[in-house]
């Protein structure tokens, strides 16, 4: 089985809807949303109605847990999560939604045991795990990989036997603002693959000009530098 894997829309049904045509058109049969629906940019609902119409089983965010009020918003980060703003707007049936999200899922996918996080297997919610964090602590886990969202920036790497993968932003991608990311599970090969979809993250940026935080056009508009992690897909 194909089996997809998108993260951190923060209100981009753009980014989304393109990650979700792509692990679709490669044959995924499941999608599995890593959290972070809200936050930062404001088509909130069409997001949710995105994930919905495809089936996607979701876990919960740290931007979720802050909306329904099980985490606090740092004073000094409320005018850019814009997360009263998301509250205020979210429909009545998604809030209920969000509210049945686990902040962790373990799935068993054709012999191959995955832990599905937001964060870290430290921290579900909050934890940070980049392409340079030291992975040693991840090597005893009872998992054959491990997928995760929280940084905005995809990549794949080995701890002893457990594979590590974090599939990016389709929403707010931090290396290249205007190439949403995802991942795809391959059941039969145990291989996991980073893709990379374009997406007009400066005619966005233009768009929400005055309803989003000038760091937050900042980062659709980012052109990157160094190596893009993943590959293209349409």
């Amino acid at each position: 089985m194909m089996v997809g894997f998108v993260s951190d829309a923060h209100g981009n049904p753009a980014g989304l809807a393109g990650c979700l045509r792509a692990v679709e058109r490669r044959g995924a049969g499941r999608i599995y949303f890593l959290g972070d629906a809200v936050g930062y940019l404001p088509e909130v609902n069409e997001v949710l109605d995105l994930l919905r119409s495809s089936a996607a089983v979701c876990i919960r965010g740290n931007h979720e847990a802050m909306l329904l009020g099980a985490l606090p918003i740092p004073a000094d980060r409320a005018g850019i999560y814009r997360l009263d703003e998301a509250r205020q707007r979210l429909h009545d049936r998604h809030r209920a939604w969000i509210e049945t999200w686990p902040e962790h899922l373990e799935v068993a996918l054709e012999g191959a045991q995955l832990l599905l996080v937001h964060g870290s297997p430290a921290d579900r919610l909050r934890g940070y795990v980049y392409p340079d964090s030291d992975l040693s602590p991840f090597r005893e886990l009872p998992f054959q990989g491990v997928l995760m969202g929280h940084t905005h920036r995809p990549f794949i790497a080995s701890a002893g036997k457990v594979t590590l993968v974090n599939v990016g932003s389709c929403g707010m991608p931090r290396d290249v603002g205007y190439l949403a990311s995802c991942g795809l599970y391959d059941g039969a090969t145990r291989a996991f693959e980073i893709l990379r979809i374009p997406f007009d993250g400066p005619g966005l940026a233009d768009k929400w000009s005055g309803r989003i935080d000038p760091s937050a056009a900042a980062c659709l508009r980012r052109a990157g530098g160094g190596g893009q992690v993943g590959t293209g897909s349409t």
